[in-house]
């Protein structure tokens, strides 16, 4: 077995224990009702206007596992297998795959614009397009790296590490040095060994983790942020539009869900969703989110209401990102040979 095989352990290992989770959830509760489904609260709503398909083929891809774009006409997905990395780009009109550096799967992306885009991935990968081209970075590291998310071009923060093994990962990265942070073990209260998400609006900046751990930044370390009793099971993601209105989303066997207006969070376990990895806003009350086993759907904040939407494929979704003007994608797959990956955007019907 080669070395990327071994560090990709740990996202295959996520995806097998949540899929055999989904179908035991399936099992015990029954099946996910197709274009509605209930938070704790009880409550349903009417399926919504619009619809999910395919965005691009993504044979012979490997697993597609981030996306994010500068606008409509520039979107950029990652992924690729435990050998080799995988980019496509959108240019309004049509997907390509672009050249992509000798590095093995990556896992997130982010970018201040066309010309300044970073990923990040397994065995410590990290990598910048110029507008021009990829090239590495070298990040200090070949553990595994989940996510990167920066205030600048001179102020990224990266997090990851192996799961259930070693320490967590932070790392930030000024433009022209990656310099590691340790995390004090006091403010890791839940012993989590990796993180998975870094993200931040205003002046405020989170990551999540394992077992429900979230860490903020208040201005010279990273600090404990207490999300409640039912935050007992990994964060995997977090979007907001403001400071004091960010959802984060997780849970291996079914879906946890946080919720943070400015002050504190609070985190629900919810009801016949599955496990939870990626999140998406672009209007204060609609969290558009996805998960295992093709799960998507979205949740309102103000009414406490998650609509299912009708599942159209069984493969993992892992990240969604909206461009600002109604369109979402969505990207996942299957992390374990054989690696398989997933494009999906949703588009308004009406």
């Amino acid at each position: 077995m080669t070395r990327k095989s071994i560090s990709l352990k740990s996202l295959t290992l996520i995806s097998i224990a949540a899929l055999i989770a989904c179908t035991d959830k399936a099992d015990d509760s029954g099946e996910i009702a197709d274009d509605t489904a209930a938070t704790d609260s009880g409550t349903t709503e009417p399926a919504p206007a619009y619809a999910w398909e395919t965005a691009f083929d993504t044979t012979g891809s490997g697993a597609i596992s981030g996306v994010w774009g500068s606008g409509p006409s520039d979107v950029f997905a990652v992924g690729g297998t435990p050998d080799a990395s995988t980019i496509y780009h959108y240019d309004g009109a049509a997907w390509s795959p672009m050249d992509a550096p000798d590095v093995p799967l990556l896992v997130w992306v982010f970018g201040f614009g066309p010309d300044d885009v970073y990923a990040v991935g397994v065995d410590g990968g990290f990598v910048h397009y110029d507008g021009a081209a990829w090239t590495t970075i070298d990040s200090g590291t070949t553990e595994d790296l989940w996510g990167i998310w920066g205030a600048s071009a001179d102020d990224i923060w990266i997090v990851g590490g192996e799961i259930d093994d070693g320490d967590p990962i932070i790392l930030h990265y000024d433009g022209a040095t990656v310099a590691p942070y340790t995390l004090n073990p006091d403010e890791n209260t839940r012993g989590a060994e990796s993180l998975f998400k870094v993200w931040g609006i205003g002046d405020t900046l989170f990551i999540v983790g394992q077992r429900g751990l979230i860490l903020t930044w208040d201005g010279s370390d990273w600090v404990n942020s207490p999300a409640g009793g039912e935050a007992d099971d990994d964060f995997v993601s977090l979007w907001g539009t403001s400071e004091d209105n960010i959802v984060a989303v997780g849970g291996r066997s079914n879906g946890r869900l946080a919720t943070w207006d400015g002050s504190a969070w609070t985190t629900q376990q919810l009801s016949g969703v599955p496990g939870l990895n990626a999140v998406n806003m672009q209007t204060d009350d609609e969290a558009v989110i996805g998960g295992i086993y093709g799960f998507t759907g979205s949740f309102t904040p103000s009414t406490n209401v998650i609509a299912n939407d009708s599942v159209l494929t069984s493969l993992d979704v892992h990240a969604i990102w909206g461009d600002g003007q109604g369109t979402f994608y969505a990207v996942g797959g299957r992390f374990y040979d054989p690696y398989e990956g997933v494009a999906l955007v949703r588009t308004a019907t009406e």
